[in-house]
């Protein structure tokens, strides 16, 4: 990915969903069962800590994830970290899209994580009911003064790239998708193609269905000639393609499993059976 900052990072992210709570698709409603869990932050905390200690250092947010707790959580985990060694990524949700509401949220982020910048600020969703020049623009601000460094989509169609592309003074540095070896309906190659052309990095959210690739006789014949698990040959797929997964772990047993599928290399052979799955 071609960040501003010109940072390297590792092939393969840290997903944070569920992190620190379940998640809350609609802040405006009651809770309807979604709340922070404490309980589990220790043992949370010390996974992102490994996680780095691994190497991996691209960490992806969201402000509604964890029932707004995630990036508490997160940020007790950098505590002690060195901050130019990390790319941080966090998410504007609908409801903080709203004029004059941008900043307050990106500072309160920074808050939680404990920083004076973001690397990325995404718009979660092209969600129809906002007024994007409004929204945009408030982006655009906050990139200016150097608090964002890069401006990402998520979920947004090739249409909704060129209108946000339209409206936003900062070009779009990476769109994050629902993408994986088994589900590519919204990743088609029109997609891929308009990224590429535009320096759009794919970032890939659910990369490793692991009950799934688990049951796919192709993804295990793969693995097993490569000494490897499916969910590796899962992101070595992606990789492959030239986009950046962003798994989520909370053990370290698959965290070690995430960070060595970075070493995999699949073969033109590979690549030819995998297309056709």
């Amino acid at each position: 990915m071609q960040t501003k900052s010109g940072k390297q990072l590792f092939p393969i992210g840290i997903g944070t969903w569920n992190i620190g709570g379940t998640f809350q698709s609609d802040p405006t409603a009651k809770y309807k069962g979604a709340e922070p869990n404490y309980e589990n932050e220790p043992a949370e905390i010390e996974a992102i800590r490994h996680s780095l200690s691994k190497g991996q250092n691209h960490l992806d947010c969201a402000e509604l994830y964890g029932a707004f707790h995630t990036d508490d959580v997160v940020g007790k985990a950098l505590v002690g970290q060195e901050r130019e060694d990390l790319y941080l990524a966090d998410k504007l949700w609908r409801t903080s899209l709203e004029a004059g509401l941008v900043r307050p949220t990106v500072e309160k982020m920074l808050e939680k994580l404990g920083t004076d910048y973001l690397d990325m600020l995404y718009i979660h969703y092209p969600f129809t009911e906002v007024k994007w020049q409004e929204a945009v623009s408030q982006i655009d601000e906050l990139i200016d003064e150097g608090i964002v460094r890069d401006f990402g989509v998520s979920n947004f169609t090739v249409a909704d790239m060129q209108e946000a592309q339209r409206l936003a003074k900062h070009p779009i540095v990476a769109n994050q998708m629902n993408y994986n070896v088994l589900y590519r309906d919204e990743v088609d190659q029109v997609f891929k193609d308009y990224c590429r052309e535009n320096n759009i990095q794919i970032v890939a959210y659910q990369p490793v269905k692991r009950q799934e690739v688990l049951s796919s006789e192709l993804l295990q014949e793969i693995a097993k000639e490569h000494g490897a698990t499916p969910a590796q040959i899962a992101l070595a797929w992606l990789i492959a393609q030239g986009t950046l997964p962003i798994p989520k772990a909370v053990s370290k047993q698959h965290i070690d499993e995430n960070v060595a599928a970075a070493k995999i290399q699949l073969s033109k052979e590979d690549l030819t059976k995998l297309a056709k799955e």
